[in-house]
């Protein structure tokens, strides 16, 4: 499993389509659950300017990501880009250097 960190921009419709609204709380069962393959770690959102999350989670591919975007709702209105990160800190300098 890899880490992967999504940073998701509101879309801004046109027309007055009415979208299903997404599925937070089904979204966050179903990343307990291991078997799937992919989990919702976290989220951030910065502050009342900026309308943008930022998600991380653990998966196997981006794509299974994307899936589970869709599966949920929440590619209805806002477009998602992801990124495989790896994460590590000033400890993890200095251990490479002990």
């Amino acid at each position: 499993m890899a880490l992967y960190f999504v940073v998701h921009t509101p879309r801004h419709h046109d027309d007055e389509a009415v979208l299903p609204p997404s599925r937070l709380l089904e979204l966050a069962k179903a990343s307990l659950d291991d078997a799937r393959g992919v989990s919702w770690l976290k989220t951030w959102s910065p502050d009342l300017h900026d309308d943008r999350i930022f998600t991380l989670w653990e998966a196997a591919s981006a794509d299974q990501i994307r899936r589970a975007l869709e599966e949920f709702n929440f590619l209805n209105d806002m477009d998602a880009v992801t990124f495989s990160v790896r994460e590590w800190g000033p400890s993890d300098v200095l251990a490479e250097y002990a």
